[in-house]
């Protein structure tokens, strides 16, 4: 009787190891770390300010700059917003992760008397 159906051929392991291996890179350069979007951050931002207050105006710049608090360095997307508190407009600055979306820094910017 023959034995050769129940061997496995000696390439199978490697062969399917290193395709396995380079699938797993090039999915890694396809869908890692792939940039938040600007806009769904700032939608998020809108949603969150438009809890306690109207917003009347709003943007956000689609070019990332760098970012680094401490010893972290990320890359940020920079905004702001209009909001009304108490019937009078208040402006706002942020910066948001352009990676995971995540509010990095919010300043109020003092309203200037003319």
């Amino acid at each position: 009787m023959n034995d050769s159906n129940n061997t496995l051929n000696p390439w199978l392991v490697p062969v399917t190891l290193g395709a396995s291996g380079v699938a797993g890179f090039l999915a890694g350069k396809l869908f890692g770390k792939r940039p938040y979007p600007a806009n769904r951050a700032l939608k998020q931002i809108r949603r969150d300010f438009a809890k306690e207050g109207t917003i009347t105006g709003s943007w956000i710049d689609h070019r990332q700059t760098p970012f680094q608090r401490f010893a972290v360095k990320t890359s940020a997307y920079q905004g702001g917003l209009t909001r009304l508190e108490d019937g009078e407009p208040v402006n706002y600055e942020f910066k948001v992760d352009a990676f995971t979306g995540s509010l990095l820094e919010l300043k109020r910017l003092e309203n200037q008397a003319s």
